[in-house]
């Protein structure tokens, strides 16, 4: 059976610390609904919005609030980090958190934020590769304090590449798969392909398989929720040249860029998506819309109370 998972970008209009106690507060919430996973991603700079240039601190934080939620990180962008440094601050998370630290590595997709690092983008994918070798060695037995051996098999990589599935079948390590999306609509066949190679050689795989699902009532009421922040995308992707001119947040919902409306609706989105068959963790979220805890909490309890179990019929 499919584990169920939320992400949080703890990203929004309001405060750091409005959005970082929001974070907190959801991660609370989806452990009392019976979610199995709440991972954050990083965004620095306010990328995107987003308030966590550091999810392992944010996770600890959510740590001392929970006692059996997994929390994980979706992802890390090991390419910048020093891998002796984030190696100590993962297994310190881990063993503040009892070992329930799930750390998702990504080589980030940034060019500015690389930059301001000083580091060279286009050796993103180097860089990513010798941190987590070095990771995977002090995990193993490097002599780092905590020594929290077993998060080495908790390790995951987000990719979207032929080459990082590879790194990860080698390594032994989990995937965080999410999508590839066009103006005419998300491309879920492709990462299918690259997930079923992975499958097919990794010992143990492990996928998780990030989604947006808005699951409300209906599709009327799910589209009133989204529709500012669908706007607003829109907007800045046109200006970016993401979208062409004249397209519309009922263009980008109407080609299924988002699972929403009723439990039903969205359980048929979900089973006609190419990824689900591979997916160990559902992993839902709603970027790119930025909801606050008070407006994404009632989608976690259809998910947990409706969505869930008819997923499970399947």
């Amino acid at each position: 059976m499919t584990r169920f998972g939320v992400i949080s970008h703890c990203a929004g209009a309001r405060s750091s610390r409005e959005e970082l106690r929001d974070t907190v507060e959801s991660a609370c919430r989806a452990e009392e609904l019976g979610f199995d996973s709440f991972w954050i991603a990083q965004h620095h700079f306010g990328a995107q919005r987003g308030h966590s240039p550091s999810p392992l601190v944010l996770l600890a934080a959510v740590a001392e609030r929970t006692t059996s939620i997994r929390l994980g990180t979706a992802v890390v962008v090991a390419s910048l980090e020093d891998p002796i440094r984030l190696a100590e601050d993962a297994a310190t998370v881990d063993a503040l958190s009892g070992g329930r630290l799930e750390l998702g590595l990504g080589a980030g997709a940034d060019p500015d934020t690389a930059r301001r690092f000083g580091r060279d983008h286009d050796r993103r994918r180097d860089e990513l590769r010798r941190a987590v070798d070095t990771v995977i060695d002090l995990l193993e037995g490097g002599g780092i304090v905590p020594d929290e051996r077993g998060l080495r098999d908790r390790i995951w990589l987000g990719t979207a590449s032929e080459s990082g599935m590879r790194l990860a079948a080698e390594r032994g390590l989990g995937v965080l798969s999410g999508r590839s999306s066009t103006p005419h609509g998300p491309d879920d066949t492709t990462a299918a392909r690259m997930l079923d190679e992975y499958t097919r050689h990794a010992a143990d795989p492990r996928v998780g398989l990030s989604r947006p699902v808005a699951c409300t009532d209906d599709v009327a009421s799910a589209r009133a929720l989204l529709a500012d922040g669908v706007t607003d995308w829109v907007r800045r992707g046109i200006e970016a040249g993401r979208f062409p001119d004249g397209y519309t947040a009922t263009d980008y919902l109407d080609r299924g860029h988002i699972y929403h409306g009723s439990a039903e609706q969205v359980a048929d989105g979900l089973r006609g998506d190419a990824g689900l068959v591979y997916a160990t963790d559902l992993l839902c979220h709603v970027q790119p819309v930025q909801l606050t805890a008070a407006q994404w909490n009632p989608i976690l309890e259809r998910i947990a109370g409706r969505l869930r179990p008819l997923l499970a019929e399947r």
